[in-house]
């Protein structure tokens, strides 16, 4: 199930309406191959940015028949079938369509389609809209630095100091160049001057909605907008973030009608979005395990990792240099009690929830993955966690791993900036390394409460 972290609810409807939607809904098409792209990998300009290809070349990672755009050939031929196409993976190679029976059959004839599955009822019965890939070369958002104290700092201090964050900050680390991606369910009233107490729209150069793709990200759920905050806002006596100093691009992936497998898919047509755009670290406060149609839901043998296309996703963007961030889940205290989907993932890095004291909130998710992995892999502060009010207007404290995802990511550009000739793996062991169980992780705090400084200190006794 998709889970806003703040909440703590189950939704489900029973297995006859999904019966209703066999014929006509959401439907992911998979294709064997790409003949006839017009793309290869040796012209990966044309369709990576020069952010995205210089992340590579910094991790060794080549371009790949996986990267190339998929064919328009297949697409034409996806088209005439009468089914309106919505979204589109290279990583899978597939697309979502919106079809009904006839299509459904005509689609599932074509000779290079492998597979036709339903993920959806219908929700948007119409052709998707091209995103707009956002100037990255304009200059940096310009942010008022103040002394990196608790007065200056506000109600964000006690966020970043627990994690030794505060020594970042002082020797000049809080994000900048970095470039953030945060995948929500939406991010209403976030204007840049009120909410996040900037100059300009720099600190936010883009946003995608996935979801409905109208051209905005900045409605929907609040939760996005408060998450955000932990990171991004910069408020001097009031409210700074972990990262204050770091760029965000923003995606909705989550949908208010439902929970159904499309929403995975989204979030692997954003993490798309955002290794072609360039970008150094994601934060998901998101998670999936059971589905509005119960024949769509994750049973715990399937969290391997491999089994849902979001996890198969982090592992791709991370063999690209991208560290992805995401909350482990707020199950810890249900019948399921595990993390969810896509904190599975071998190469996500899934936060925990820790009460003030340190001790494991009881919310909080418990590992080990169905293969036996020790998850999360370190927890952060997500009991009564200090964010800017979803109407910019005051404070509100929150509990959830949603909010302590956010407090590491930001934590994480932070580190990235610090250590730019660092690798992702490289820094996530040296976060691993120095937390505070690090010789006795476990599956309830993990490797335990980070420790940024240290991380840091080790980096650069390692020459990086």
């Amino acid at each position: 199930m998709r889970q806003l972290f703040l909440l703590l609810f189950l939704f489900s409807v029973t297995t006859a309406t999904a019966q209703k939607t066999t014929e006509t809904g959401m439907y992911l098409i998979s294709f064997k191959d790409k003949k006839g792209t017009t793309f290869a990998v040796d012209r990966p300009e044309e369709f990576l940015s020069e952010r995205s290809l210089s992340r590579r070349a910094a991790h060794n990672a080549p371009v790949t028949e996986a990267d190339l755009p998929l064919s328009p050939e297949h697409l034409d031929r996806v088209l005439e079938t009468g089914a309106n196409l919505w979204l589109k993976s290279k990583w899978m190679n597939a697309v979502v369509v919106a079809a009904a029976g006839p299509q459904v059959k005509a689609l599932r004839k074509l000779r290079f389609v492998s597979d036709v599955e339903l993920v959806a009822p219908v929700q948007y019965d119409r052709a998707s809209v091209l995103p707009v890939v956002p100037d990255l070369t304009r200059p940096a958002p310009v942010v008022d630095t103040v002394p990196v104290e608790k007065r200056f700092y506000g109600y964000g201090w006690d966020n970043l100091s627990h994690m030794k964050g505060d020594s970042l900050h002082r020797w000049g680390f809080r994000g900048k160049g970095v470039l953030v991606a945060v995948f929500d369910g939406g991010f209403p009233n976030v204007n840049y001057k009120d909410f996040l107490g900037y100059r300009d729209a720099a600190t936010v150069p883009a946003n995608y909605d996935v979801v409905e793709q109208d051209g905005t990200a900045l409605d929907g759920s609040t939760h996005g907008a408060t998450v955000l905050s932990t990171m991004a806002a910069n408020h001097p006596f009031f409210y700074i973030g972990t990262a204050p100093e770091a760029t965000y691009v923003l995606f909705k992936t989550e949908n208010s009608k439902g929970e159904h497998r499309l929403e995975e898919l989204n979030y692997v047509v954003a993490l798309e979005l955002a290794d072609s755009i360039g970008v150094d670290v994601v934060n998901s406060s998101l998670g999936y395990t059971t589905f509005s149609f119960k024949n769509m839901d994750y049973k715990y043998k399937d969290l391997d990792g491999k089994t849902s296309p979001a996890s198969r996703a982090i592992t791709t963007a991370f063999e690209r240099g991208i560290i992805v961030v995401t909350s482990a889940g707020n199950s810890g205290s249900d019948d399921w009690k595990y993390v969810g989907i896509p904190a599975d993932s071998p190469e996500a890095f899934s936060i925990g929830a820790l009460n003030k004291d340190g001790s494991k909130a009881y919310f909080s998710s418990f590992g080990p993955t169905s293969d036996g992995r020790t998850k999360p892999d370190v927890s952060a502060l997500g009991v009564e966690v200090a964010a800017v009010a979803a109407n910019g207007r005051g404070i509100t404290a929150a509990n959830g791993t949603s909010l302590a995802s956010p407090l590491v990511a930001g934590l994480m550009a932070c580190l990235r900036q610090a250590v730019p000739e660092a690798t992702n793996r490289e820094l996530l062991d040296a976060i691993r390394a120095t937390a505070d169980q690090a010789e006795k992780p476990d599956n309830e705090r993990g490797y335990g409460m980070p420790d940024f400084a240290a991380a840091y200190r080790r980096l650069m006794a390692a020459g990086k």
